[in-house]
């Protein structure tokens, strides 16, 4: 299961503003805001992330991540992931224009600024073979291994979060590819943050590893290769906006019923039978209450064009969910050890 983890901050609802967002004097901890417009700016980190890990801690269909630290310009260290790219380089020249669209990709990345956004902290280059990602380390983890341990949280403002990411993304023109739970990281305090956006889609690319249009249990019907007669020949399928809201609405259901999918496909490969069957259905998830699945249905019409934007989507989703609250979250304390 691909666990690639990445993270952000910014604003859009009042909630967890009071929370745990101050910077820590330990070396373990990445401080939220304060520390990244120190590093924002400058990319290139060479000489000054070291890996902790022997091994990764995570694995994903194209990259490591392993813990490390960043020494800041100030001489205090904080807590980073870091990406490793898994690449090979066939003499074609297809790793050189890979390379070049990741640095595009990584500067389109650094510029985005959003509460619910894995902030780009830098790259290395001293590192790896190829440029090596650095991002902040989130003790947390995804927001599936965080609801697990933390099962009475309120999950409408986690997936308010989501959509409000998935929404700044998609008002930039930016497809995310591969939106599922181990995609969304969890910062201290209890914001919800996409990451991976736009790497998927750049990396899908001779040279590289990885599965072509995002993760099977998660995607949209037109993404998938049917075996007997129901795909064109050509290009691969492209993941899009539609798609990503498809897999958005999919993403919502595990968060609020704290189970995967139901009845997917493991992998992107099937019949034109399991392709017509690819819809949830409501009877498998009687625990999602009528105004959510109204809001969340359409998200998954088989036609692409039919399925409503993600601006839509989120305006629906804070009437059909609001917050229990005003301000602050009825959260268990994370486990600071």
């Amino acid at each position: 299961m691909d666990e690639d983890r990445d993270h952000v901050q910014e604003t859009t609802s009042p909630r967890k503003e009071n929370a745990e967002d101050k910077t820590s004097s330990g070396d373990d901890t990445v401080s939220e805001t304060p520390s990244l417009p120190e590093v924002h700016g400058t990319r290139d980190l060479k000489g000054r992330v070291t890996q902790d890990d022997i091994y990764p801690f995570a694995s994903g269909g194209n990259s490591n991540i392993c813990r490390g630290k960043l020494r800041r310009s100030d001489g205090r260290k904080i807590r980073v992931a870091i990406k490793r790219m898994r690449a090979s380089d066939d003499g074609s020249g297809q790793l050189e224009d890979i390379m070049r669209r990741l640095r595009r990709e990584m500067d389109v990345w650094s510029r985005l600024k959003h509460k619910n956004i894995l902030p780009f902290i830098g790259v290395c280059y001293d590192l790896a073979p190829t440029p090596v990602l650095i991002s902040p380390f989130y003790k947390s983890g995804h927001v599936g291994t965080y609801l697990k341990k933390h099962r009475t949280i309120k999950r409408e403002g986690l997936v308010h979060d989501v959509a409000a990411g998935l929404d700044f993304l998609h008002a930039n023109n930016i497809v995310h590819g591969d939106l599922k739970v181990q995609n969304v990281l969890v910062d201290k305090s209890g914001t919800a943050c996409i990451c991976d956006f736009g790497i998927s889609k750049i990396l899908n690319r001779q040279g590289f590893t990885m599965s072509n249009v995002g993760t099977a249990p998660y995607m949209a019907p037109e993404l998938f290769f049917v075996v007997d007669g129901g795909s064109k020949e050509g290009s691969p399928p492209s993941t899009t906006k539609n798609s990503d809201v498809y897999s958005f609405g999919l993403l919502v259901l595990e968060i609020l019923t704290l189970e995967p999918p139901k009845k997917r496909p493991s992998r992107p490969i099937v019949t034109s039978k399991i392709l017509g069957e690819l819809r949830p259905k409501r009877e498998d998830y009687g625990a999602v209450i009528h105004d959510a699945w109204a809001v969340l249905d359409p998200c998954w019409s088989f036609e692409p064009q039919s399925r409503p934007p993600i601006s839509q989507v989120f305006r629906e989703l804070l009437v059909a969910l609001p917050l229990a609250f005003e301000f602050g979250l009825d959260v268990e304390p994370l486990d600071t050890t």
